[in-house]
């Protein structure tokens, strides 16, 4: 390993108390020896104890460093200053209101340097009601496809500190939504490889009881379309050899950070004139970044929403959002029976919704699953699956719960209607959990 400063930790704090302590404790209580990490906390003018708390820890630890300045208002001209500062080898941006795991930096040291790696994701666990893609962080991959990574524009990565040095990127320093997008979108296409680590909980990011996090915060739509604007121009910058590649992630970008607000209920409940303002503020960007080809790369409802937005059509988005609620419905099972050496099940599937592409039966509690293919029943949205006995044999001594996998949407979980009853062969069950959901005790059974 190499000697020094492996990893510079920089957080911008503003009013973080009591949340605050728990970030330094977990920094205080690293695994890795404190000579090849350091901590730069940059107080944005805290009018909490914050400040005092951060001198606190400095005066204890002398890998921490403290920085008092007048308030910026925002995030980003903290980071700039720490990242400034920096010596590591590395940066990693952790905000004031999280923790890491104990393991967490000597983790990723260990992994960045044994594959050389230039961004690292590390898993990331929501707390306190938080909602992320966990989904993302299901398995270590040393090499993380841009248009998986693209999907967490969030900066709690492990950053190559000259990466950010000799292409000058800077988080924006004025009050923009996604700063921390515009930079990581430019870090991703520049770096030669990024990664993602999920064989540990890294970082445990929170949603704050008293609702400061920025991420909460209201949108202004034509601010909030300018970042995004901003984001897809980096791309289309970065990947002129490729313009499929920034295609592909233009369309992803939009689906998660500007097709959200023309989503089911959430459009449904906007007042008309808020709901024209995302329509007037991104119909000009779809225009720009994604005129053509839209088709390759929407499912049929998204892509006509995109021709609606274009149009400034309030009523066909009304439409299309109505259309989403019948399609969030949950796959249910309405019969389940064991027939010869296998369960059978029976499920509906909401006709508007993705067309579902296999069966998943995954471990409680562990890594395992299994993975099983459907057939059609007469009926559009009527489909049947057999569970064989030896394949589930694999899965003995445990429960496992039951999924339905998509080929364009994330997997959801089978509901059980109230009057499926459960079905018991060779001391496995098939059962309707108290949460109503459908899992399988495998924990008595003999297959053999």
């Amino acid at each position: 390993m190499p000697d020094g400063i492996f990893i510079s930790v920089v957080i911008p704090v503003y009013n973080s108390m009591p949340y605050l302590t728990e970030l330094l404790n977990s920094l205080e209580l690293q695994d890795l020896d404190k000579e090849f990490y350091e901590v730069i906390a940059v107080d944005d003018g805290s009018t909490d104890f914050g400040g005092e708390i951060l001198d606190i820890y400095a005066k204890r630890n002398s890998n921490f460093k403290v920085v008092h300045q007048e308030n910026s208002g925002w995030a980003g001209k903290p980071r700039n200053v720490g990242t400034d500062l920096a010596q590591g080898e590395y940066i990693f941006y952790a905000d004031s209101d999280d923790t890491l795991g104990t393991e967490a930096l000597r983790r990723m040291r260990d992994f960045a340097f044994k594959y050389d790696v230039d961004v690292l994701a590390p898993k990331l666990v929501p707390t306190g009601g938080r909602v992320i893609r966990t989904s993302l962080f299901a398995k270590t991959m040393v090499d993380a496809p841009l248009e998986s990574i693209f999907a967490t524009l969030m900066p709690q990565k492990l950053i190559r500190r000259s990466l950010l040095v000799e292409n000058n990127l800077r988080f924006s320093e004025e009050k923009v939504r996604l700063e921390d997008g515009m930079v990581l979108s430019a870090v991703y296409l520049l770096a030669k490889r990024v990664s993602i680590l999920a064989d540990y909980e890294y970082y445990y990011i929170r949603e704050r009881e008293d609702g400061n996090n920025i991420s909460a915060q209201p949108f202004e739509p034509f601010g909030y379309v300018e970042s995004v604007a901003h984001i897809s121009q980096t791309i289309k910058d970065l990947t002129t050899e490729d313009p499929h590649l920034g295609r592909m992630l233009t369309a992803g970008l939009f689906k998660r950070k500007g097709l959200k607000f023309f989503v089911g209920e959430r459009f449904l409940n906007y007042r008309e004139a808020r709901a024209k303002l995302w329509i007037e503020a991104f119909g000009p960007y779809i225009s720009k970044y994604l005129p053509d080809h839209r088709e390759e790369y929407f499912s049929a409802n998204d892509a006509a929403k995109t021709d609606a937005i274009i149009a400034g059509d309030y009523e066909q988005l009304k439409k299309l959002a109505a259309v989403d609620l019948e399609a969030a419905q949950k796959p249910e099972l309405v019969r389940s029976a064991s027939k010869g050496q296998a369960f059978e099940l029976q499920f509906t599937s909401p006709v508007a919704g993705p067309d579902p592409v296999a069966i998943l039966v995954n471990e409680r509690g562990g890594d395992r699953r299994l993975e099983f293919p459907i057939g059609k029943l007469g009926r559009k949205g009527q489909h049947m699956v057999q569970l064989p006995f030896e394949t589930l044999g694999t899965l003995a001594s445990t429960i496992g719960d039951v999924h339905v996998k998509y080929a364009h949407a994330e997997t959801r979980r089978i509901r059980v209607a109230s009057s499926v009853v459960e079905t018991k062969d060779k001391g496995a069950r098939v059962y309707r959990t108290v949460n109503g959901a459908l899992s399988i005790d495998l924990r008595k059974a003999k297959f053999a």
